[in-house]
């Protein structure tokens, strides 16, 4: 995929670590602006007592589709989903008796109730083991600059990945905007079939990037990228990653910067990378943010 120009705006404290360390930042879930960023607040598309009346419906069907197959849930559904299975295969014609019963099994819809409850909690919890970077292809948006770059106190950086060191940038990817974060599960059956059927661990990673890369409308400001890494099992936490020093080519100086910032976060910068572009911020005739060359 062929990355647009992208942009990593900075307070002056984040650019000088940023250069003196030779790492990013790379925030957890909880830390972000968006407090229900990366996280989900339904399994459902549609309203939960209508999801759970949809799944009772479908429930013998979906049964008779996975007949041969072990059930994946936990006991004691596990061993209700066996026997059900052994009486459709000793008689194929008990599920249309048993189907409008089924409806009706008040331990059924609230075994899927919980069952969603704790997927929702699993889930939110497991992205709190995912680390981010965060970066956008504006590099002259006013609200960015106010908003993470100290009120155009901080600077705005340029990230090129280098392919020929198989750079980790080269997996930016763009998040889509949606009117309202996603449901876990768009279709609900899958949902009933994946809880009783499904290798769980794959689920749970396969929704996963669905979260990362997904914000809603009041964010499209920001024309976001994500570099989302997890923490793999038994690696002790971290939340900076080192970057090769070609990787940042410009360097954008904000409105506002102190004297004494700019000599500083310029020379950090020069001893990273000779030949960065250095920019400074001015406003056009017109007020909007442009940039000349120093």
């Amino acid at each position: 995929m062929t990355l647009p120009p992208l942009y990593k705006y900075l307070d002056v404290t984040g650019a000088k670590l940023t250069f003196a360390n030779r790492t990013f930042k790379h925030a957890k879930p909880s830390d972000f602006n968006d407090v229900e960023d990366l996280t989900i607040q339904s399994i459902f598309s549609e309203d939960t007592e209508e999801a759970l009346k949809k799944i009772a419906g479908g429930f013998t069907d979906m049964i008779l589709r996975h007949l041969d197959e072990e059930p994946t849930c936990s006991s004691p559904m596990k061993e209700k989903i066996r026997a059900i299975q052994q009486g459709y295969r000793a008689n194929p014609g008990a599920a249309d008796l048993v189907r409008a019963e089924l409806m009706n099994l008040p331990d059924n819809v609230e075994y899927y109730r919980d069952k969603a409850q704790a997927h929702i909690a699993e889930i939110n919890e497991f992205m709190q083991d995912y680390r981010v970077l965060c970066v956008s292809t504006h590099k002259d948006s006013e609200r960015m600059w106010t908003e993470y770059a100290e009120k155009h106190k901080g600077v705005s950086l340029r990230i090129q990945p280098n392919f020929s060191n198989d750079s980790k940038f080269q997996l930016f990817r763009p998040v889509i905007y949606r009117e309202k974060r996603p449901p876990l599960y768009e279709d609900t059956l899958k949902f009933s079939a994946g809880a009783l059927f499904g290798n769980h661990e794959s689920q749970v990673r396969e929704i996963v990037e669905r979260i990362i890369y997904t914000k809603t409308l009041d964010w499209q400001h920001e024309g976001e990228y994500r570099l989302a890494i997890p923490i793999r099992k038994d690696e002790r936490p971290w939340n900076t990653v080192p970057y090769h020093p070609e990787e940042i080519t410009e360097l954008y100086l904000g409105l506002e910067m102190e004297k004494s910032d700019i000599e500083d976060i310029v020379g950090k910068a020069r001893d990273v990378n000779l030949d960065i572009a250095i920019y400074r911020a001015k406003r056009n005739g017109g007020g909007r943010l442009v940039f000349d060359q120093v």
